[in-house]
């Protein structure tokens, strides 16, 4: 019985709607085939950042579909706003570049600091390893093992420092408001040129996650270094950071160390394809729960197990955005300078 007309031209639209709806996934599957993406690396090599970034190069590829090439560019510069700079401002948006900054970079964008081109609200955020500790350690030959200890020394005590705004300069000069003896001294553009002058004796302090003693894991062993304070409840027996600033410094305390509820972000610049940042994020937490790349994160000090996804990333930058009032910020860049 020959099919009527009607149920024809019904059938032909269908296929026509169910075609173009299921084209765009077939071409984002195919887009990554045959080409190279660049990822940008936010710190000089030998760090604990490029060493982190270097085992996503490796293993990210695998689980991209099309098994694309992905080469690492190091953009060291600012404590990773030079490379946030350039991947929100200048990068192609094509899902072609994607980059791991650093720590920090991210907040510099929320407070909107001079000379920073990008908005941390607008960038691709494709997912992070984990969450991070971050603890401030001095050299051991100080024979200062507590924060009562650390108070009563009689000498300023330098902390090597990226970059104004970082972690590494802010906390220390925060904590000399209430009386710690650092003075935060700026130039160290990698954690392993701060861990050599650490070694060396050329500073005695230095506000870094753990991580950063992956490659030199026997500062730690040999008590070269040792821990006073850190950011979460991790290593038995050190205080909190925030047990010792008081309520009216907890805000811009959040916002200095927002980098270890977000750990090391690989992110993309803005306004990236949605199917294409879908495939790197999903690409992304395939990659996290690998047992290859497992293993290699854990030699480099990498959190594992716990990753966090791009969606719940970009939540949370505006979450920061939100907590950054104008008081806040304010008192961000008082601390951020060298002292």
């Amino acid at each position: 019985m020959p099919v009527p007309y009607v149920s024809r031209v019904a059938s032909v639209a269908t296929f026509v709607v169910l075609a173009a709806a299921l084209a765009p996934a077939a071409s984002a599957q195919d887009f990554y085939r045959g080409k190279t993406i660049n990822f940008i690396i936010g710190y000089g090599p030998g760090g604990g950042v490029d060493s982190a970034s270097r085992v996503i190069v490796r293993h990210l590829p695998r689980f991209i579909p099309g098994k694309p090439d992905v080469t690492p560019q190091n953009m060291e510069g600012a404590g990773g706003v030079i490379s946030g700079n350039y991947l929100g401002a200048k990068a192609s948006r094509d899902g072609l570049t994607i980059g791991l900054p650093g720590r920090s970079w991210f907040v510099e964008g929320i407070v909107k600091t001079p000379g920073v081109t990008f908005d941390s609200t607008k960038l691709t955020y494709i997912g992070s390893t984990g969450t991070n500790n971050t603890l401030l350690w001095l050299r051991g030959s100080l024979g200062i093992n507590t924060v009562e200890d650390l108070k009563k020394y009689p000498e300023k005590i330098p902390a090597a420092g990226i970059g104004p705004g970082t972690p590494k300069v802010t906390i220390p000069n925060m904590l000399v408001q209430y009386g710690f003896p650092l003075r935060a001294v700026l130039g160290y553009n990698s954690s392993a040129r701060a861990l050599l002058a650490i070694e060396q004796g050329e500073v005695g302090a230095y506000f870094t996650p753990e991580d950063s003693f992956a490659q030199r894991p026997d500062l730690v062993t040999k008590k070269v270094v040792v821990p006073v304070l850190q950011s979460k409840p991790k290593a038995p027996g050190v205080p909190l950071l925030k047990d010792i600033v008081p309520a009216k410094d907890q805000a811009v305390l959040g916002l200095f160390m927002a980098y270890d509820d977000v750990g090391l972000m690989i992110v993309a610049p803005p306004d990236v394809p949605a199917d294409r940042a879908e495939i790197l994020r999903k690409a992304f937490l395939e990659m996290a729960g690998d047992k290859e790349f497992q293993a290699d994160a854990a030699k480099v000090g990498e959190p594992v197990g716990a990753p966090i996804p791009g969606a719940q990333l970009a939540r949370q930058m505006d979450a920061l955005a939100a907590l950054a009032t104008p008081e806040v910020i304010a008192d961000y860049r008082r601390l951020g300078s060298s002292k």
